[in-house]
């Protein structure tokens, strides 16, 4: 659980507390899948669509709020260092140029 800032429709922020829902693919106790996939759909989410792309953030908020902390810092270096030990995020990178990032606004 955590805090998310909101931009309401009249400009004002609001902070609410947030959690992610239930994820039917991991009913099981142990997050730790679910984390890991997360953290990957949002770095494909990036990859193809753009650092700025909002819809991305949804993937980002998930692992944020279930990772622990080390986990993404060590996630963050390796891909960083082009190390990080994932098939599935290598082939889909391999199938799709990366996009160039998105202008804010």
């Amino acid at each position: 659980m955590g805090m998310r800032d909101v931009e309401m429709p009249d400009g004002t922020v609001k902070t609410f507390i947030w959690s992610p829902k239930y994820d039917p693919r991991y009913p099981a106790f142990n997050q730790g899948p679910k984390c890991t996939q997360y953290f990957i759909d949002f770095q494909k989410c990036i990859w193809k669509k753009g650092e700025g792309y909002k819809p991305c953030d949804w993937f980002r908020h998930h692992y944020e709020h279930i990772c622990p902390a080390p986990w993404i810092e060590k996630w963050q270096d390796q891909l960083d260092r082009g190390v990080f030990p994932s098939k599935q995020l290598l082939k889909w990178q391999n199938k799709y140029p990366k996009a160039p990032a998105v202008e804010e606004e």
